[in-house]
């Protein structure tokens, strides 16, 4: 996975005014694959937690192959890259 300067800005932002140390990314089946959610929640035992450009990120064991997935910064917040989405 990697972390946009962009989204790091903005991040770094969202994760002081919130008062949290980092972000977890997790997924649920979809109908063309995992469908992705970032939270503010803590880790989990089973987690993989990184620091990506900066930013702390609890991994949920469940998700495959996320070395092709980019958070990035777009005019409306944030957007993932390289996820599925044909549905």
């Amino acid at each position: 996975m990697n972390i946009t300067d962009g989204a790091k800005e903005l991040l770094e932002n969202f994760l002081n005014e919130k008062g949290a140390d980092g972000i977890r990314l997790t997924s649920v089946a979809g109908c063309c694959g995992p469908q992705f959610t970032i939270s503010l929640d803590q880790p989990e035992e089973s987690d993989t937690v990184k620091t990506i450009n900066g930013i702390k990120v609890a991994i949920d064991s469940q998700i495959p192959a996320i070395n092709e997935l980019t958070l990035d910064r777009e005019e409306n917040g944030l957007v993932l890259l390289g996820a599925s989405n044909c549905c």
